[in-house]
């Protein structure tokens, strides 16, 4: 699915280290740049489209920037990201924003054949078919998209294409940094999975992702048990303190789990390998795009509110 998504480039990038200096000067800037922002606030024409366009632009730049053998040890986070990008043109191709979908492909890295796909086709349903086959070759995985989507729409369309995307990244060869993200991160979704469940007394015990630290057995007895309190444990061992009570929002335990990703994340970047630090950094400009969004929409929370769904 990866090398269907992403766009190829052909030239080589620069030196490593020239790269990865220029990755700690920008890693610099974005701290300066979200101090200003909540300083000053965000710019009254700012929207969700035009938050990820510009995350798409910095990852766009970083991309270009590193070696073919850095960059295709990255791509498989790169790829991550871009999912989001093909939903946001699915949505904006549903209310018939052409041009905002013309803004968001020209800062990304989605393939030529996507692009084509997502610019062409005039109606979603048709759109989802060509990107199901463009994506997942195998008949079947094509169906099962088409199929999501027509069940629950765009948002079953983005559940199932995330879930594929995850299931080969779980059987992909991987560089460690970048393996250690991926199982950060069903981690961090089968637990969200799991407290909805429990919230909305749901069993469901395929929803749960391999590929994880957490064994899915134990997910699925924690779930069918109605077991708030091996939800609590598991909480425990990957951030050190409990989820909050199931009555409560359910993106405060997502900014905890966001919150821990981040630290583990952080992490890879002070040692000797340069995947890690700039799997840090594209990391680091996700997460200040989320941050800004939240601002964007956070007129009904009060400052304390705010600051605990920011992901430090």
């Amino acid at each position: 699915m990866l090398s269907e998504l992403l766009r190829d480039i052909a030239s080589d990038g620069y030196p490593t280290d020239y790269l990865l200096a220029r990755v700690r000067a920008r890693r610099a800037a974005l701290t300066a740049d979200w101090g200003a922002i909540r300083a000053r606030g965000l710019p009254a024409d700012v929207t969700d489209d035009v938050i990820w366009e510009r995350f798409l632009r910095e990852l766009g730049w970083l991309r270009s920037q590193m070696s073919r053998r850095l960059r295709a040890s990255v791509d498989p986070l790169f790829g991550l990201f871009e999912l989001k990008t093909v939903v946001l043109c699915l949505r904006n191709k549903a209310v018939q924003r052409n041009a905002e979908i013309e803004r968001l492909l020209a800062a990304s890295q989605v393939s030529d054949a996507v692009c084509r796909v997502l610019m062409q086709e005039s109606e979603v349903p048709a759109a989802v078919a060509s990107i199901a086959v463009a994506l997942e070759p195998a008949d079947d995985d094509a169906r099962s998209l088409q199929r999501s989507y027509a069940e629950a729409g765009l948002k079953g369309f983005e559940t199932r294409l995330t879930r594929d995307y995850l299931g080969c990244m779980n059987s992909a060869r991987l560089h460690p940094p970048v393996r250690e993200f991926f199982a950060s991160f069903v981690d961090l979704r089968n637990l969200m999975t799991l407290y909805k469940q429990l919230r909305w007394e749901v069993v469901d015990a395929e929803a749960f992702l391999p590929g994880g630290t957490i064994a899915v057995p134990r997910l699925q007895r924690i779930g069918a048990a109605r077991d708030t309190d091996g939800l609590d444990r598991l909480v425990r061992e990957i951030v050190g303190r409990a989820a909050p009570p199931l009555a409560t929002a359910e993106g405060s335990l997502e900014t905890i789990l966001l919150g821990s990703l981040s630290s583990r994340i952080r992490s890879l970047s002070r040692e000797e390998d340069p995947v890690g630090t700039v799997v840090d950094y594209a990391w680091r400009v996700y997460i200040h795009a989320r941050n800004q969004s939240l601002l964007l929409h956070a007129g009904h929370l009060d400052p304390a509110g705010l600051e605990q769904e920011l992901v430090a």
